[in-house]
């Protein structure tokens, strides 16, 4: 038991549970709006690609997997004054107006975050035909913008998975009531589990465990192996970056493997699992308490039955990995 509980800590210990690995930014660019000419559209939208991948970023395909949106837009731009000072903003000519007026464009530019729809930053340039010049301000345009994101974590704790898998040792003591008084401490088991999340704060497990009954009777002792097939339904919560926390309730089924006893076919449980991000995946703690429904029964070389009723506390220690993200949801 010493050396096992020694053996667990020193891999808990070599993990690093609280490194961060940083990512590029992920760049959606919106196809160019408003009342440009089809080619200056093709034009910025080609340009903003590939001024984003100038920038170390990546330019995905679908606002689903991005970051942050570009979102560009020509408009007119018509001036009615004499200095460059009283010039006014419009969306589009008046044509009603009888000065005749030379039409300039603005580009508009924005940033936006994905997960909150909100711009973080704007910008905007004045042109008349696309040149070098307009070249070199949409360069520094998307320069200005991206520079001023944050570095970005690498989301890999997989607490928003669809399935997880998992295994672990535990330490079972058993106590038995009613014909039988007994208390058998040094028991252990290992099992494995299988966890579908199937709402953010809901999930349905099932699993396997192999756990000993050592029934204790004058100068007399009976060991069985029992299987147990539980099932639960958990209660998920993820607070901070790295915890998972998943208090439970749930029913097993028992097998007797050795046919030295009749185990309760049923047994309720209920129990509360806490798992810290480890590597790729979680390292568990999982207490639980269990109580069978009816009574087992034990049948001694003496053909006398003999019945009782099991109460046990379970503590496993194990690791258990994520699988099939769920995919960022966002309005936009």
């Amino acid at each position: 038991m010493k050396k096992t509980l020694i053996s667990f800590f020193f891999i808990l210990a070599s993990f690093n549970i609280c490194a961060q690995n940083f990512r590029e930014a992920k760049i959606f660019v919106l196809p160019i709006s408003g009342e440009g000419a089809a080619e200056d559209n093709s034009y910025f939208y080609k340009q903003l690609s590939y001024e984003v991948t100038a920038q170390f970023c990546a330019v995905v395909k679908s606002i689903r997997t991005s970051d942050y949106i570009l979102s560009g837009s020509i408009e007119y731009f018509v001036c009615y004054h004499d200095t460059e000072e009283e010039c006014s903003f419009h969306s589009k000519i008046d044509h009603e107006i009888s000065i005749d007026i030379s039409p300039e464009y603005i580009f508009y530019l924005e940033l936006i975050n994905t997960a909150t729809n909100e711009a973080v930053s704007w910008q905007y340039i004045l042109y008349s035909q696309i040149t070098g010049e307009v070249n070199r301000m949409v360069s520094i345009m998307v320069y200005n913008m991206l520079s001023a994101i944050p570095d970005i974590v690498q989301d890999d704790d997989r607490r928003s998975s669809w399935l997880f898998a998992g295994a672990g040792v535990t330490w079972a003591p058993r106590i038995y009531r009613n014909d039988i008084e007994s208390v058998y401490m040094l028991n252990f088991g290992f099992g494995a589990e299988a966890e579908f999340q199937f709402l953010d704060f809901m999930a349905i497990s099932a699993g396997l465990q192999f756990a000993q009954d050592w029934i204790l009777m004058s100068n007399s002792e009976y060991r069985d192996l029992v299987l147990e097939i539980p099932v639960a339904i958990k209660f998920v919560f993820k607070p901070a970056n790295y915890y998972l926390l998943e208090p439970y309730g749930g029913v097993s089924y028992n097998i007797s493997m050795m046919q030295t006893s009749v185990p309760s076919m049923l047994s309720w449980f209920a129990g509360f699992q806490f798992g810290v991000k480890a590597g790729p995946g979680f390292i568990t703690i999982d207490p639980r308490f269990t109580m069978d429904f009816f009574n087992s029964r034990l049948v001694p070389s003496l053909n006398i039955p003999l019945e009782y009723r099991r109460y046990m506390i379970q503590i496993s220690a194990g690791y258990k990995f994520g699988f099939l993200r769920k995919n960022k949801k966002n309005n936009y």
